[in-house]
Order: structure tokens, then sequence, then C-alpha cells
């Protein structure tokens, strides 16, 4: 005999409907949880996010109206048509309110945050200028530096760091995504363009990353953008355009330190500051295959040669200077580092180390604690002894920020 349970009619569980959710989510057939300005989905998959504008309220009538000329005249329609004016306008104030905000963005840029991004004083109207000239034909550019710019003035004005910082992230998904649908490769009439948009990567990825409460949060920020910005190193190397894009005005912000390593011909140097990491390669040379550790030998090699440039010049680093073992490491060790294995992870906090070298630029601040304290969250107990060295090295500068808390 079957149970009163058995026989009961199955109801559908309720649940509350979208019905505003955005565009992206409505496309995908999700429910969209209608945060703004980016709902929790779209920051999630990096889709842009935007609401459909809301459609005057039409009131509901079966029977059918014609209106003549005249009628249009009437006392109530044009009662109407004054009801349904506070909507268009409410709209079009929305619109130049939003306006507004992008244009206090950009003349923050070239007035302010383009100085801080020159590693010259003489270079500066590239930034204020130049760019921008670009940004204006090319949108993914104009939304990098709108988001940069929301960063910078996240430091400066707390009252509003949340909102700002909202706003970056919501330009900075815009970019990326219509960066990686119109750029396949690197030609003549895109090289400018593409080098420009991947000079604001590293600052935002930096900027982005301090901003940021979770070790897991932030290694996903970091890694997620550096993968990014290495894209552009091979597609500018099968270009062959590099040379004569050095001849161009874009090519005054490259810094001539960068010239001072040549990554193909010179050897590591015989004294090293990485003493520890030298020790390191060889305790791990009878642990891993062989590829793995060519990978690390490669990659300590390469942070090895970029220490000992700096070591010996009397200015500081630039930021492009400090960018290039980012670009040069292997493709091995980023997939080593992706897993977030202990030997890449200890190699990447010496790289916090030279970051601190570049402390005079504002979205370097805190960096090199952020990388270390990242390390030392996922590095296993017993490997914590290599992080020694970056650790003295970093705290002999600085009292360390605070950091964010572990998952």
């Amino acid at each position: 005999m079957l149970s009163g349970d058995m026989n009961a009619t199955k109801t559908r569980k309720s649940h509350r409907k979208s019905r505003s959710g955005c565009t992206s989510c409505k496309a995908r057939h999700v429910k969209c949880d209608e945060q703004t300005p980016i709902c929790s989905n779209c920051e999630r998959y990096g889709s842009t996010c935007q609401y459909p504008r809301l459609k005057s309220a039409i009131v509901p009538d079966h029977r059918e109206v014609t209106l003549s000329p005249a009628a249009l005249n009437t006392p109530s329609s044009t009662h109407s048509a004054a009801m349904s004016r506070p909507n268009h306008d409410e709209n079009e104030s929305q619109e130049m309110i939003a306006d507004i905000v992008h244009m206090r963005l950009f003349h923050h840029f070239i007035t302010v945050t383009a100085r801080t991004l020159a590693h010259a004083p003489d270079v500066a109207d590239v930034f204020s200028t130049y760019i921008p000239k670009v940004a204006f034909d090319n949108p993914y550019v104009l939304h990098a530096i709108l988001s940069l710019t929301a960063l910078h003035l996240s430091r400066s004005e707390q009252t509003r760091r949340v909102d700002y910082i909202l706003k970056a992230r919501h330009h900075h998904q815009i970019a990326l995504a219509q960066f990686r649908a119109e750029v396949k490769d690197i030609s003549a009439a895109n090289l400018e363009v593409v080098l420009i948009f991947n000079v604001f990567l590293f600052p935002y990825t930096c900027a982005i990353s301090a901003s940021l409460t979770e070790f897991e949060d932030v290694f996903e920020s970091i890694f997620s953008n550096l993968i990014v910005a290495r894209m552009v190193g091979p597609l500018l190397q099968t270009s062959g355009l590099y040379e004569s894009m050095i001849q161009s005005d874009l090519g005054r912000i490259i810094p001539k330190d960068v010239h001072m390593v040549d990554w193909e011909n010179t050897e590591a140097p015989q004294e090293t500051q990485l003493v520890q990491l030298r020790k390191f390669s060889e305790v791990i040379h009878h642990v891993y295959p062989p590829e793995i550790n060519e990978a690390y030998k490669e990659a300590i090699g390469r942070l090895d040669l970029l220490f000992d440039v700096i070591s010996k010049s009397s200015e500081p680093p630039s930021d492009s200077l400090l960018r290039l073992w980012i670009h040069f490491v292997p493709s091995r060790f980023v997939e080593l580092l992706a897993e977030k294995q202990p030997g890449a992870l200890i190699i990447f906090a010496h790289y916090g180390v030279l970051l601190a070298r570049g402390r005079h630029y504002w979205f370097l601040e805190g960096m090199d604690e952020l990388i270390l304290a990242v390390a030392d969250a996922f590095v296993p107990l017993e490997w914590k002894s290599w992080l020694d060295w970056p650790k003295e090295q970093i705290r002999a500068c600085r009292t360390p920020i605070s950091q964010p808390t572990s998952t």
C-alpha cells in the first residue's frame, strides 16, 4: 500500500524571477543578482555588464484606440505626454551624470595620472597628449585609461575609494573583452594601439591587487593579468615591427634602461644577491624531473641578471625594466606558477623583492609585500625557510602593510 507521501502532488519550488537583469545574464539564461555597476556573474566571467534602459510604463487596454490628429492636442493626451516626460528626463540626467564621471576621470588622467606613468618628465606629453588621441579611436584603450585613473583616484580620495575601485573593474572588464575580441595578431595598423594597451596592464594589475582581501583573489588577479601582458611579447616578435616602433613618437615612452639587458647573449653574473635562490636550485635538482628543473633554472637566471643590472644603476629602475622578467620567463615556469607549485612561488617571492626597488611608482607601493604574503600563504611549511631572504629584504625597507586573509 502506498503511503500518503508517495501520492502527494509534487509542487515546483517557487523562486523570484529576475526581470531587470543585465543583458549578459539574459543571453546565458542565468539568474542575475542585479548588482550595480557589475553583477556577480559578469564579474566572475569577465563579461561586459550592461542593463537595459527602462521602458516607459504602458497602461494596458484591451480596446483598440485610434487617435485623430485633433486628439493629440486634447487635455488628456497633453497630460499623458507630461506624465511620460519625467522618465525621459531622468534617463537623460543619468546619462549626463555618467558622462560627467567619465570626463572627470579623463581630465584627471591628462592632468595628473599621465605624469605618474612617465619614466622621465620629458616624455610625460606622450601620455597626456599622444595616447589620449589614440584612445579616441580605440575604445579598449580609452577604457584602460579610465580604469587605471579610477584606481589612482581611489588612493587619494579615500571617502570614494570603493566606488572608484568598482569603476576601475568595470572599465577594465570592458577593455579586456574588447582587446581579446579585436586583437588576434599584430600588424603595422594596430601595433601602437596594442603596445599602448599593454602599457596600462602592468600598473592596473599591481594597483587592483592591493584592493583585494583574499589571498586566492590576489593571486588570480596578478596571474590572469600577467598572462594577458605576456601575450603581447610573442605577437610583437613575430610581427618584426618593434624597431620601427622605437623610432616613432610612441617609442619615446620606452625607457633607456630596458636596453641594458641583452636577454639572448648575457649570462647570469658570477656574484649575485640571490645566493639562497641559487642554493635552492641546486637542492631541488634531484627532486624534480629535468623539464621542471630547467624552467626553474631559467627563471632564476633571468631574475639574477635583472637584479645585477638594477643594482649597478645609479637611477631607480623604470616600471618597464621591472616587468621584463614577466615577459622572458619560460612558459613552463608560468604553468608551474599557475599550479601554485612551491618552487615557482618561492622564485616569484624573490621577484617581489625586485619590485620593492620601484616604490617611486604609486601602483607598485606595497606590491613587494603583497607578493611575499601570497607566496607565504601557499608555500608548505617545510619549504618556508626559502622565503627568509625575501622577507628580510622587504621588511628591512619598511613596516609591512596589512595583508589579505586566507580563505
